[in-house]
């Protein structure tokens, strides 16, 4: 559920989505690393937090809950699957936003620095 009110939007992207993730984790500074190797964003982030609470879930029912479009997902999931804290598993051979993604041990363990730090 996004806000309606576009001030509060734009403010609210400014200081979340828009900047670097390791702006935010500058005084955990093993994160901030993994962070500005990989150029993840605090977005990409609270989908690590997600996982971890929700368990695996399917491409398409993280992209419903989240509310983007699952390519738009996909994009962050590669890169978070690139800095080695989600797997995906596919569910059926043919498409690839019906692959299940879950957390490795490395996005556990981030996922429970970043539950400490938000």
């Amino acid at each position: 559920a996004m806000n309606d009110d576009k001030h509060n939007k734009t403010n609210r992207e400014e200081s979340i989505s828009g900047r670097s993730a390791a702006f935010y984790f500058s005084h955990d500074p093993s994160i901030a690393q993994l962070l500005l190797r990989f150029g993840i964003k605090v977005r990409e982030f609270i989908l690590v937090s997600f996982l971890s609470d929700q368990g695996p879930l399917s491409i398409d029912q993280l992209a419903r809950i989240i509310g983007i479009e699952p390519r738009e997902l996909l994009t962050s999931i590669k890169r978070l699957a690139a800095a080695g804290l989600v797997v995906r598993e596919p569910m059926s051979p043919d498409s690839s936003s019906s692959s299940m993604v879950r957390l490795t041990g490395r996005g556990e363990d981030v996922a429970s620095r970043i539950d400490k730090q938000l």
